[in-house]
């Protein structure tokens, strides 16, 4: 079986805020494994910004009209939420419009009238908010961006200030997720996946930085969960089957003669492939011998480069792989 940490991506396509990437070779089934992983993430935990409460000049509720507007102060506040913005704030950011109307003319309000600071952008500029139809309507307002992950409805403790209008909002800068599993091959292996990925944004991050976003939380997780489930193992409670210590174990009770130590750290390796090998427990080359290469390449943080030059070592001091 193809090692799971030896598969590669490629966008195979991009247009305006959508992009599609090919990531293979992976073992069967794992297409659909790692497709459904990522397409969670993605639709639900990369954050963004958003509006979330707004206040209109000669306006107490959402449910009134205001003269000179061609909507009424609901539909206004429906479409607030179809501006993007990006904000680099940690904290919420108030900012303002005020657009006059024209005699004889109709003016959109649109998302480039948002008076904007160096810590928020728009993204669409040309959308249109709402009209202003004559030359004695007005639109002034406040209103409020924040950051955040998901979707969140608007909250009500904003009325507390009186005209001040909650909006939902939808922080999550993905719009749409989308994948197809093919057939791929390596050598002999001809029964591979290859997920082909297709993500669309509304512009505040490109498709690629969403999904290294995605992918940085997804290691997080398993990360988090491995070491959890490695504090759990102790003593004779270790029974998985090829469990690396486990054949260590073995490997070392069936040696009559002991080896002179090969202290990882005395050894001049890179540095990443120092890091790989002490994190996962391998303070002593020896320790190595009667693994198989899969095994090696998947050392947690064993890159390809650090994985042949591991491989060099372990040949030049005699120590047999299976």
């Amino acid at each position: 079986m193809v090692s799971l940490n030896q598969f590669s991506i490629e966008k195979t396509s991009e247009n305006a805020n959508t992009a599609t990437f090919a990531i293979g070779p992976l073992p069967k089934g794992y297409g659909h494994t790692l497709a459904v992983y990522l397409r969670r993430i993605l639709l639900s935990s990369v954050p963004g910004s958003a509006i979330t409460a707004v206040k209109i000049d000669g306006v107490q509720h959402e449910y009134s009209t205001l003269a000179g507007i061609s909507d009424d102060i609901l539909a206004v506040v429906l479409s607030l939420k179809n501006v993007v913005l990006v904000s680099k704030n940690l904290e919420p950011v108030v900012l303002e419009i005020d657009v006059k109307g024209k005699d004889g003319e109709v003016v959109g309000v649109k998302a480039s009238d948002i008076q904007t600071s160096s810590e928020v952008e728009v993204i669409n500029p040309e959308y249109v908010i709402t009209k202003l139809t004559n030359a004695k309507s007005r639109f002034k307002a406040q209103i409020t961006v924040r950051r955040g992950i998901g979707f969140s409805v608007g909250d009500e403790t904003a009325r507390k200030e009186l005209g001040m209008l909650p909006v939902d909002a939808n922080y999550s800068p993905v719009k749409l997720v989308n994948y197809t599993i093919s057939q791929t091959r390596v050598g002999q292996e001809t029964e591979l996946d290859q997920l082909n990925l297709n993500v669309e944004t509304n512009g505040a991050v490109s498709a690629i930085e969403s999904l290294h976003v995605a992918a940085d939380i997804l290691n997080q997780l398993t990360t988090h969960l491995s070491s959890l489930t490695e504090q759990m193992l102790s003593g004779n409670e270790i029974t998985v089957a090829l469990n690396q210590k486990q054949k260590l174990a073995q490997t070392v009770s069936s040696q009559s003669v002991a080896k002179p130590e090969l202290r990882t750290n005395d050894l001049n390796l890179s540095t990443r492939l120092t890091n790989a090998l002490m994190k996962s427990g391998y303070d002593d080359l020896n320790k190595l011998e009667g693994l198989t290469e899969e095994e090696l390449s998947n050392i947690r943080g064993m890159g390809s480069k650090s994985f042949t030059e591991l491989l060099d070592i372990l040949k030049k001091h005699s120590i047999k792989l299976v």
